[in-house]
């Protein structure tokens, strides 16, 4: 049971994963902290992606449907787990669902994504991986890039591993957000998606 706790406790920090990351943490390379990425699915004429497509707020609007997902993702991935009770209630607490993320644009490739009550989060988007500390104290070697034209973010730590993409759609406003965890120790994999809406801004019509 110990070990589960160890494992959940890493886990899902890794949602891009990455999620929750101390303000100021030293990461390995130049002391970037990973968070969550900018990526634009919105093509130009030519294909290109458009980062700036994702600079923005954006809310919380899934709903309760898509709430209880979260837990039915973590119940079935847990259900063959000895003390998957205690799992349970360190993956769902690793798995709260954020109120907003706004993403920033910052000078020489980096992006900043924050919300209220959770440390900002900053990295570069060529993939590098670096160090990120959570919300909730746990470590956890993070990357992020661009593919399939969503923003990717890699998280892994010695028991386990997880993602977060960002992808845009095409009314140019809804964000949607999958998170997926996986370990060895676990029987299944955690994986779901939330939605996000652009906030309106004065002068602003969505």
């Amino acid at each position: 049971m110990r070990g589960a706790v160890l494992l959940v406790m890493v886990m899902l920090a890794g949602r891009a994963a990455g999620e929750e990351s101390l303000p100021s943490g030293a990461g390995p390379r130049g002391g970037h902290e990973p968070g969550l990425t900018l990526v634009s699915a919105l093509p130009r004429s030519g294909g290109e992606t458009r980062p700036m497509s994702y600079v923005g707020t954006y809310l919380y609007v899934g709903t309760d449907a898509e709430k209880a997902a979260v837990k039915g993702a973590v119940d079935r991935a847990t259900e063959r787990m000895f003390g998957k009770v205690i799992a349970r209630q360190e993956l769902m607490k690793r798995s709260e669902i954020r109120p907003s993320y706004t993403i920033r644009l910052e000078p020489a490739g980096t992006v900043c994504v924050e919300t209220p009550g959770f440390p900002s989060e900053r990295s570069p988007l060529d993939g590098t991986e670096v160090e990120l500390h959570t919300k909730y104290g746990d470590v956890v070697r993070n990357s992020q890039q661009f593919v399939g034209g969503a923003l990717l973010q890699r998280g892994r730590t010695d028991d386990g591993s997880g993602s977060t993409e960002f992808r845009l759609q095409p009314d140019g406003n809804t964000l949607l957000v999958t998170k997926v965890s996986r370990s060895p120790r676990l029987p299944g994999t955690v994986e779901y998606t939330l939605t996000y809406r652009r906030q309106e801004t004065a002068g602003q019509a969505l």
